[in-house]
């Protein structure tokens, strides 16, 4: 019997649930009955009259806001009852939702993204109701992420929060993320769902690439270049060294860099795997298309992750071809180091390895030892929100609100203490002592490969995480947590799939 088959036989014994009924009172009741007939078709047409009316007179963003809703509601009720689409959806999203805002500054479109993972996670728990079957979220990774999820709505009741506002605002972004994780571990079941997710990840990243290109070598959008310019201190940012930094249509160049450097370290890693020589080609192509792309981003602490991917890589798999590639990795960015240039985008890269010489590198040391004693004495923190933009907007009275944490671990420590920092740390420890436990008894070279990947991607995720706020933003968090629930589910898959039995989603 083929997985399709299985599928269906699997929905029709639930058919007299509460998610079927759901599901086929959308696709009967609401979609074939209502809209595939005459009314439904006079309907379109005449809101296609009204829409191009408003339009005329109330501008172009009228026309925005009511073509997300034409769009946005169909997609949110589709997130609801098709997981898989829904997942791609948000994934898909995460990659244009910040660098949008460029174009409609004042549309909230960041909470988009929590209503496509509130209407999953609804989906989600309406399907619980009828199968009462949470196995799939039995495992030490999801049960610490419950508990981190936990102590971070605690945070509520931190006495010494200066603001619950500030909390409110943070929680939202945060608990979204953590719970989209339960989604995915839920969705990825297959190997060709798994392989699907990969390929929208890299084609996605894909055309980041490209359009980082074309800023560097033909030039911005004139919308590009009033949002660079639109203050002193953001042009101050992002021209630096005679030259401004690239972003492509992410939300800034730090998230571009970050992105191109560990999709390429994704594309190096998965030339190891068991594919066609062509695909080993243009996954080398696009890896070493993607390093110079991430130069135009001017994120330092991004050029650090390829060298340390790879090393993390050769010890992980410890076998001669890999410690060759890392080694040959190594000699020729040792050279491209010590070779004179004048270069700004070589410049910066050697800057980046010599962080002695760096004057901002010294101002983040001087910042750590600043709130050393603050963070050794508040075991809670001062709460989530009180650094930052949220510290400054809802508490602009606390010293804590023009403290720049430049760092996702330093950020944990001072908005939940010393005792949030031992919880994320743990949370990071299990994810790799689950992760490389799997690695070693999957049997499949091809989900070995895709294994070794997502620990590569998660272990430099979680090293740019002490220099920057690598994880803060859309899409680095989504692909965060797709590379943990990857991590989480490549094993089961595996010992499904070779024992012929697929449990659908």
């Amino acid at each position: 019997m083929t997985p399709d088959k299985i599928s269906l036989n699997t929905e029709q014994g639930h058919a007299k649930g509460l998610y079927a009924r759901l599901k086929t009172a959308l696709q009967r009741d609401i979609i074939a009955a209502r809209f595939d007939s005459s009314t439904g078709y006079f309907a379109a047409i005449f809101l296609g009259i009204c829409i191009a009316f408003i339009v005329t007179q109330m501008g172009l963003n009228a026309g925005i806001i009511i073509l997300a809703l034409v769009i946005g509601v169909p997609i949110i009720f589709a997130c609801m009852i098709y997981f898989k689409f829904g997942v791609a959806a948000t994934l898909t999203t995460a990659f244009f939702v910040l660098g949008a805002k460029r174009m409609v500054a004042d549309l909230q479109l960041g909470v988009l993204m929590d209503v496509f993972v509130a209407a999953m996670f609804f989906g989600l728990f309406i399907k619980q109701i009828d199968k009462h079957d949470w196995t799939f979220a039995k495992n030490p990774i999801s049960k610490i992420i419950l508990v981190w999820i936990a102590y971070n709505m605690l945070e509520v009741v931190n006495p010494s929060a200066e603001s619950q506002l500030a909390w409110l605002y943070t929680i939202r972004t945060f608990a979204g993320i953590m719970i989209f994780y339960f989604v995915l571990i839920y969705t990825i079941d297959t190997k060709d769902y798994l392989k699907f997710l990969l390929k929208l990840w890299l084609f996605l990243a894909l055309l980041g690439m490209i359009w980082g290109y074309v800023q560097e070598y033909i030039g911005m959008m004139q919308f590009e270049q009033a949002w660079a310019t639109a203050t002193k201190e953001r042009y101050a940012l992002l021209y630096q060294a005679g030259k401004m930094r690239k972003f492509s249509f992410f939300s800034d160049p730090l998230v571009y860099g970050f992105l191109m450097s560990v999709t390429s370290l994704l594309c190096f890693v998965l030339m190891s795997g068991p594919f066609k020589k062509s695909i080993k080609v243009v996954l080398f192509i696009t890896g070493v298309l993607m390093l110079n792309g991430m130069l135009f981003s001017g994120t330092r602490a991004a050029f650090i992750l390829p060298p340390a991917g790879l090393i993390f890589y050769s010890l992980l798999t410890f076998n001669k071809r890999a410690l060759a590639m890392t080694g040959l990795f190594i000699f020729l960015g040792l050279l491209i180091l010590n070779i004179p240039t004048s270069n700004a985008n070589l410049v910066r890269l050697q800057s980046a390895f010599k962080p002695t010489e760096d004057a901002s590198y010294q101002v983040r040391v001087k910042n750590q030892a600043f709130i050393k004693p603050f963070i050794q004495k508040h075991p809670l923190g001062g709460g989530l929100g009180s650094v930052g933009e949220w510290g400054k907007k809802f508490s602009p009275w606390s010293p804590l609100a023009n403290f720049p944490p430049d760092s996702g671990f330093i950020r944990i420590a001072v908005e939940e203490g010393w005792a949030g920092l031992l919880l994320y740390c743990t949370f990071l420890f299990m994810v790799f002592y689950r992760g490389i436990k799997d690695y070693f008894r999957i049997t499949d070279p091809e989900l070995k490969t895709y294994s070794r990947s997502m620990l590569t991607v998660f272990y430099a995720l979680t090293l740019a995480n002490f220099p920057q706020e690598a994880i803060g933003q859309y899409p680095i968090n989504i692909l965060f947590f797709l590379a943990i629930a990857i991590i989480t589910n490549v094993r089961s898959i595996g010992d499904r799939e070779s024992a012929g039995s697929i449990v659908p989603a």
